[in-house]
């Protein structure tokens, strides 16, 4: 996004080992770091754009050289970690007050589904969107092909390694082990174990933690959460429990979940096995994706409602921005909606006092919805996702795209 999006002059990526990939009009070189600072501080003085990607890797010894380049030139910092934003605004940081932070995310749901539907078609391009909210999954062999939870069930265990290696990753940029215990989080994450208390029970029965108090695993999750791997989703009118804690990545959820149910990562499992258990753990994230597009769109929070008494849940429930009332309640059906889902629609929506009841059918239904039920088929969701991502999506003036690529 920013090699496409900033005109930079000059580019520079610092590896793993503490080498310097420079890039500039002559082409790209790789130095030494002493070399590419000086470097970058010759352009910065000159008025021109650097970038330094992976700056997490940059040692701190480097970051008063390029505090004294300010205000000349401009300079783009570009980490793939939350844990640098620490250290970049510690009290003792010599980049304190000269940067300022925005955090990048997934990709929104919307914005794949504005991306995929010239080539997918509507519905497509939501049961697509799910998964290619994480932009490292389009050069995978077979993406697009067929539907996304069965290409899931079909390389399982190779997206597992793919992931494997990213949250590995993201552990060693935040100076932290990815231990068992973090790892069985993330399982359990992924199979729906979502409270702090049956999460603190099923790490207890495996040895992993020394008491089943939920206070042992809070700090694991809060963890978590601030290195962008875990979400909190707010839970509404659900007794005894306020947070719903799941995967950030829908993606990262489904292999997860098929990693506990099926132990993908010591042996390959029939893909026949898998996929249903892939359709139940992407129907999940399917919902709760769509729940954060509809809390856009109605310019609220999503959250999520588990009833009492074995009752079900509403899918998707959209409060307002002070979470105290509930603007929208919407169930989420992947096939076709009948009557009986209709009428269920309206249940659960009196039950959680919304304002709106509505359905999503992401096949043609089978009957007229009654008065009083919003029903949002693919080309719906479609026009939501165009209409969220013109009145969301943050413009940068004077910044032009990059003449060295073309988007592809």
């Amino acid at each position: 996004m920013v090699r496409l999006l900033v005109p930079w002059d000059l580019y520079a990526t610092v590896t793993r080992d503490g080498a310097v990939i420079a890039e500039d009009e002559e082409g790209a070189r790789l130095l030494g770091v002493e070399e590419a600072v000086t470097r970058a501080l010759k352009v910065l003085r000159r008025g021109g754009v650097v970038v330094i990607d992976e700056f997490q890797r940059l040692p701190e010894r480097h970051w008063q050289l390029l505090s004294i380049a300010h205000p000349e030139g401009q300079l783009v910092l570009v980490a793939s970690s939350l844990g640098i934003v620490a250290r970049v605004f510690s009290r003792n940081s010599p980049l304190l007050g000269l940067v300022a932070p925005e955090r990048i995310d997934i990709i929104r749901l919307g914005d794949a589904v504005v991306s995929l539907a010239p080539r997918l078609g509507p519905r497509r391009a939501v049961l697509w969107g799910v998964l290619l909210r994480e932009p490292w999954l389009t050069s995978m062999p077979g993406v697009l092909r067929g539907e996304p939870w069965s290409w899931v069930a079909e390389n399982a265990q190779l997206l597992y390694g793919v992931a494997q290696s990213l949250v590995g990753e993201v552990f060693s940029e935040e100076e932290r082990r990815l231990t068992r215990l973090y790892d069985a989080v993330l399982r359990l994450l992924g199979d729906g174990v979502w409270d702090a208390k049956a999460l603190a029970a099923r790490l207890y029965e495996r040895g992993l933690i020394e008491s089943p108090s939920p206070s042992t695993v809070t700090g694991v999750l809060d963890k978590l959460a601030s290195m962008g791997l875990v979400t909190r989703t707010r839970l509404w009118r659900t007794r005894g429990r306020r947070i719903y804690y799941r995967h950030a990545s829908p993606l990262l959820g489904i292999i997860y979940g098929l990693v506990e149910r099926h132990a993908v990562d010591e042996y390959p499992a029939p893909v026949g096995s898998l996929e249903n258990s892939s359709l139940s753990l992407y129907s999940r994230e399917l919902q709760f994706s769509l729940a954060e597009l509809l809390a856009e769109h109605h310019e609220g929070l999503p959250a999520y409602t588990i009833l009492p008494g074995g009752r079900g849940d509403v899918d998707i429930v959209v409060l307002d921005k002070r979470a105290r009332r509930p603007l929208a309640a919407y169930e989420v059906k992947l096939g076709t909606c009948s009557r009986e889902d209709y009428s269920k629609a309206l249940e659960r929506a009196r039950a959680v006092a919304a304002e709106r009841a509505g359905i999503i059918c992401l096949k043609h239904p089978l009957d007229e919805p009654p008065r009083g039920l919003e029903l949002l088929g693919p080309e719906e969701i479609h026009r939501i996702a165009v209409e969220t991502a013109r009145k969301i999506t943050p413009t940068s003036p004077g910044v032009e795209p990059s003449s060295r690529e073309e988007p592809q």
